[in-house]
């Protein structure tokens, strides 16, 4: 499995470095080697990462491919692009072009790298016991407040460590009620989201999945993205987000993934209806 995982990365690495490519001859932009190099390390963790969530899930085919989409593009993308956005760093004209790119990207990058993992094995199901609607909002809401907890002990630990990135920020801060009510009713709801689609469609231990999620909240919705040099965001704001995402992310990801987590269902739980299956 981990040589299969490598090497395909590998490819899917490759894949998404070439339609980053031809998107930037598309919009007359050119990549330096110095660049390239560095977006295919980038593109490669994010491509292992896919990879093993596609080896590890219970889904198959169409609907898996649309899992790796919302997956890599809420998380890789939107997420991020809107964070620029009411940042100050993009702009709208920026943040709309990017949002494109990243959609069509997406969507034609997930059912190839699937097809590139293509299993002829039959997958096994997961089926988990019912939870109340009660206990659904209670978790839900205290994962969302969860998520601006550490997002503003990140923030403030980031400016107390590193407080050069003060002046880069500098009149670009946004008021506190879009700040709050953009980590809490938008960015918050999309990692819960992605945290409980992976969680329903794994084939693989709590403890596994709490690693999984809380890599791909970290590396694919941080640490890639912020890898290759942009014009945006000089190296220093980059390097300090890196560890400041990377770990509030992964932290979060993983606390996530156990407050979240569903029960297994037994035999006599399950009803039609209740399964993820398999339609390769």
């Amino acid at each position: 499995m981990k040589t299969t995982l490598f090497v395909k990365s590998i490819l899917g690495a490759l894949l998404l470095t070439a339609l980053y490519m031809f998107f930037n001859m598309i919009l007359g932009q050119t990549s330096t080697i110095d660049n390239m190099f560095w977006g295919i390390l980038s593109n490669y963790l994010v491509a292992l990462l896919l990879g093993y969530y596609i080896m590890s899930s219970g889904l198959g085919g169409l609907r898996l491919s649309i899992s790796v989409f919302l997956i890599y593009f809420l998380i890789g993308h939107f997420n991020i692009l809107i964070e620029a956005y009411i940042f100050n760093v993009s702009s709208r004209h920026e943040t709309t072009l990017e949002l494109i790119r990243g959609l069509i990207i997406s969507l034609t990058f997930a059912p190839i790298y699937v097809y590139i993992f293509r299993r002829k094995i039959a997958k096994e199901a997961v089926n988990f016991s019912k939870r109340s609607i009660i206990s659904w909002l209670w978790r839900i809401i205290v994962a969302d407040i969860l998520y601006l907890f550490l997002y503003i002990i990140a923030g403030f630990v980031l400016t107390l460590v590193y407080p050069q990135l003060l002046q880069f920020y500098e009149g670009k801060i946004p008021p506190f009620d879009i700040l709050i009510n953009t980590q809490l009713f938008i960015r918050g709801f999309i990692f819960i989201g992605i945290a409980l689609l992976m969680l329903n469609t794994l084939n693989i231990s709590a403890a596994k999945k709490g690693l999984l999620i809380g890599l791909t909240f970290a590396i694919i919705g941080g640490i890639a993205p912020l890898i290759p040099p942009n014009e945006l965001m000089p190296s220093y704001v980059r390097l300090g987000h890196g560890f400041e995402v990377g770990i509030s992310n992964f932290v979060y990801g993983v606390l996530l993934t156990f407050l979240l987590k569903l029960k297994r269902s037994t035999k006599a739980e399950l009803h039609p209806g209740m399964a993820f299956r398999s339609t390769d």
